[in-house]
């Protein structure tokens, strides 16, 4: 009987998937990097299909190429797919923010206020991808607080699939810059002015795409991305 079935399967599979992305995100594995199942399979103790599976879910997110006949790949650096992300969450956030504009209670304020705060520590901390997920929950958060319960469902995939878009840059896309935009937005939205929080998202998300380079990198090595993380044989 086929030992990798079932749940382990399944199990196997998020693994993968979740130490690839990781990696991706925090540009271990750098864009081009060759993802070879057979390799992948050695690394993780797992077998074809799980690792296949993983992979698949990562293409489905634009964080790796499936072509037929060749070797996976982490994905290739996309300017274009880049802007088209950020224009497409600047449309859907701003019309968030005109409904949140003057509807948040000092309770929410303070707790976004404290999300914000998490960000800036990480930045000064030089940890990169905290304060990328902090960026992430904080308007994530937003989105929960329009009472519109389908935007964090559309917000929550974009932004993922932004993480994956920015990883494959190069460049800091999140700085002390970012953070006064998004300590402004709050501003504005707590007294209600809902065209100066829209200009602020505008600047912040500008900033990010601004301060990205898309020059391709040097691939890096599967064993390499995961050396001292998981046993190699």
């Amino acid at each position: 009987m086929n030992g990798e079935t079932g749940p382990r399967r399944r199990g196997q599979a998020q693994r993968i998937y979740e130490d690839l992305h990781a990696a991706i995100l925090s540009r271990r594995l750098r864009p081009a990097a060759p993802l070879s199942q057979e390799t992948l399979g050695r690394i993780f103790h797992a077998g074809p299909s799980s690792v296949r599976r993983a992979l698949q879910r990562l293409a489905r997110e634009g964080a790796v190429e499936l072509a037929p006949r060749r070797i996976a790949s982490v994905a290739r650096p996309d300017p274009q797919r880049l802007r088209q992300l950020l224009e497409t969450r600047l449309l859907l956030e701003s019309d968030m923010l005109r409904r949140l504009a003057g509807r948040l209670d000092g309770q929410h304020l303070a707790e976004l206020r404290e999300m914000l705060g998490a960000q800036r520590q990480c930045l000064a901390a030089g940890d990169a991808l905290g304060v990328q997920e902090w960026a992430q929950n904080l308007h994530l958060r937003l989105a929960q607080l329009s009472a519109n319960p389908l935007l964090p469902d559309l917000l929550g995939p974009l932004l993922e699939r932004l993480a994956v878009s920015i990883a494959l840059g190069r460049g800091q896309a999140h700085t002390a810059d970012s953070c006064r935009q998004q300590a402004e937005m709050l501003e504005a939205l707590g007294e209600g002015d809902a065209e100066r929080a829209c200009a602020c998202l505008e600047s912040y998300l500008r900033g990010v795409g601004e301060r990205l380079r898309f020059a391709p990198p040097p691939t890096t090595d599967l064993r390499a991305a995961f050396a001292g993380k998981l046993a190699i044989p």
